[in-house]
């Protein structure tokens, strides 16, 4: 993959990038265009699709998108003339390649996650979190690539998976400091030992 902190003016393109902002626009002289903001996980670019007309598929806000076209400068600052776009379709693309990644490796901390699970002393509620977590491969898989959020705060690939073992880490952590009935609510919600 071309990262977009890699490309230069003057460059031509063919790379895949999270379309973060999908704007319908009119030049002065009345003629459309489309305004773009495209993502990895190195940053976001401005991208503009002067001519609306064959190779320019239909595409959305939030969809993974192939761009073909030349790297511009404009006003100081980098833009991507996109000549033919098409959207990905699934598989075509690793989505952790197109959102900030936490610093932590994923599979230690879904590993340290389901060390947690399997200190549940509730048997409902491990039963429960293992038929997630470690039965339901897919939804482990989904899980661990989900990010907290798609923007704002926590917008990163794997957050999701940090947040619960943060979460879990402090539960246990701060249960030991409790009295017996609030140690009784948290660790009856959490079901953390």
């Amino acid at each position: 993959m071309r990262y977009l902190s890699e490309l230069r003016d003057g460059e031509m393109f063919k790379e895949t990038y999270l379309c973060k902002q999908l704007q319908i626009l009119k030049t002065k002289a009345g003629k459309s265009y489309y305004s773009l903001l495209v993502q990895d996980k190195t940053g976001i670019k401005d991208a503009k699709v002067w001519e609306l007309g064959p190779g320019i598929e239909h595409f959305d806000t939030m969809d993974y998108i192939h761009i073909e076209g030349q790297v511009t400068s404009f006003q100081g600052s980098l833009q991507l003339n996109v000549k033919r776009v098409r959207k990905c379709q699934e598989g075509e693309y690793d989505p952790a390649n197109y959102m900030p990644s936490t610093d932590k490796n994923v599979e230690d901390m879904y590993k340290e996650l389901l060390r947690y699970i399997d200190k549940m002393k509730e048997p409902h509620v491990k039963q429960l979190a293992q038929s997630f977590f470690v039965d339901d491969k897919d939804f482990a898989l989904r899980f661990k690539r989900h990010s907290a959020a798609k923007s704002v705060h926590h917008g990163f690939y794997g957050w999701v998976t940090r947040a619960h073992v943060r979460s879990g880490t402090f539960v246990r952590l701060s249960s030991r400091q409790l009295s017996n009935n609030s140690k009784r609510l948290i660790v009856g919600i959490c079901d953390v030992p």
